[in-house]
């Protein structure tokens, strides 16, 4: 399975190394330690930095939840982008060329960005331990006001991020996307 991980990640190299990227700036705001090695590395981290886990809960949210909101973000414009000039414009590569390149450039960047939304498990383990385990427990943390209120308002985000984390290392958003373009593909 870590192979066609890797593999997977290869093929939607943009997404993973600006995932990466996205990741090691935050680690910075949040001082958090990274181990050197890159973002695409041949292992199951690849697309992704080693860091140390934050131990604050707004913190390990944000390092789950963060570099993938950037990633969502610029994947949706570039999607969109293509796929409306493509699918409902109906622009082909007889009507306008450049454009018609540019738009399937902009799906695939769109798609690679999309792919990769996702923390490493042990990241969104983290936030969910601190946030609804026994973290705070351990340490004799008393919950303040502000931590209920995150726990409420980031336990929807936390639940996705932590299903789609699931999904990402295992390779199933990669291939249902793939079946999606396929699909859509063979309709025009």
């Amino acid at each position: 399975m870590r192979l066609l991980y890797v593999i997977t990640k290869l093929i939607v190299f943009p997404g993973a190394y600006l995932r990466g990227f996205w990741e090691q700036l935050t680690c910075r705001l949040l001082k958090l330690m990274v181990e050197p090695g890159g973002y695409i590395r041949l292992d199951e981290a690849c697309g992704h930095v080693e860091h140390s886990l934050a131990d604050k809960q707004f913190a390990a949210y944000l390092m789950a939840t963060g570099p993938g909101f950037m990633n969502f973000n610029m994947g949706m414009a570039f999607f969109l982008f293509g796929y409306v000039n493509i699918f409902i414009m109906g622009i082909t590569r007889f009507d306008n060329l450049p454009l018609y390149i540019c738009s399937l450039v902009g799906i695939y960047l769109g798609v690679s960005l999309l792919c990769c939304l996702f923390p490493l498990t042990e990241d969104i383990l983290r936030f969910w331990d601190i946030a609804y385990g026994g973290f705070a427990k351990k340490r004799r943390v008393a919950v303040r006001t502000a931590d209920a209120f995150g726990k409420v308002v980031g336990f929807p985000f936390a639940a996705v991020t932590r299903l789609g984390a699931f999904l990402e290392k295992n390779c199933i958003i990669f291939f249902l996307w793939v079946a999606f373009l396929v699909w859509q593909f063979s309709t025009l």
